[in-house]
């Protein structure tokens, strides 16, 4: 297994930049993925959605996909296990024109049935392009992470607070740290609640706009805890924290058209 981050600004940007033989630079080039979340259904229309690659870059661009299915720890550190034969991509592979687009099938092929959410990790690899003799260069090449959730036709997701404490960030600053736990068989996200600190006189809602911008994804698997330190300032008296969380819970249906 492979040991990755999974911190939100992870799963919501590109995994990395690699520089690729080198004596001086091609032309521009760059791409970008849509969506960075796929939400899918393990059987029916909803088990199968799309993944737009856009060229905006001088030159074509090659890309292919990695499949990793992704189990999470309390501290949100990720083991990921190899998982292409869950799905079907296709086309696998493209070269894209400068200034065009691709639009890529993804299918769950997942055999058997589902008791409970998997998570999924859609590696869009750029893959390096072979330069003209006449050209030497180095080639950036980027690595874009989707988010990909196959949820169980019937499934309910909770979260609810397991303890809440004060620590301290790496600048000093104080900061709660919420302890969240889902007993539900569907993945939840923090995004999708609102979160009411208080201590003593002191309360503060965060709504689910906030904490996404704070946390990102902020994935809660299934019959798993999640701890998240909220970077909302708290005030210098407050040393004993309550937190609720107000999270609707979600519900999946065979009779999804």
């Amino acid at each position: 297994m492979n040991k990755i981050s999974t911190c939100g600004a992870w799963i919501t940007r590109s995994l990395c930049a690699m520089l690729i033989c080198a004596t001086a630079f091609t032309p521009a080039q760059s791409m970008s993925v849509t969506p960075i979340v796929l939400e899918l259904i393990a059987s029916g229309p909803l088990s199968k959605s799309r993944l737009r690659v856009l060229n905006d870059g001088a030159t074509p661009l090659a890309v292919e996909f990695k499949i990793s299915r992704l189990e999470l720890d309390e501290s949100g550190q990720g083991q990921a296990t190899s998982a292409g034969e869950d799905f079907n991509v296709f086309p696998p592979q493209a070269l894209i024109a400068p200034g065009s687009s691709q639009t890529f099938g993804v299918q769950w092929t997942g055999r058997g049935a589902l008791d409970k959410s998997r998570t999924y990790i859609f590696s869009v690899n750029q893959l390096p392009v072979k330069l003209p003799k006449t050209q030497s260069g180095m080639q950036l090449v980027f690595n874009f992470a989707v988010v990909v959730n196959v949820a169980p036709i019937e499934g309910t997701s909770t979260l609810d607070v397991k303890s809440v404490v004060i620590v301290k960030d790496s600048t000093g600053a104080r900061r709660a740290q919420l302890t969240v736990a889902n007993s539900g068989n569907k993945h939840a996200s923090l995004g999708d609640a609102s979160i009411l600190l208080s201590g003593g006189k002191w309360s503060q809602t965060l709504t689910g706009a906030a904490l996404r911008q704070m946390l990102g994804v902020a994935l809660v698997q299934p019959g798993k805890q999640r701890r998240f330190v909220l970077t909302t300032d708290l005030p210098p008296q407050i040393n004993d924290l309550s937190a609720r969380i107000d999270y609707r819970q979600l519900a999946t249906s065979s009779n999804v058209q």
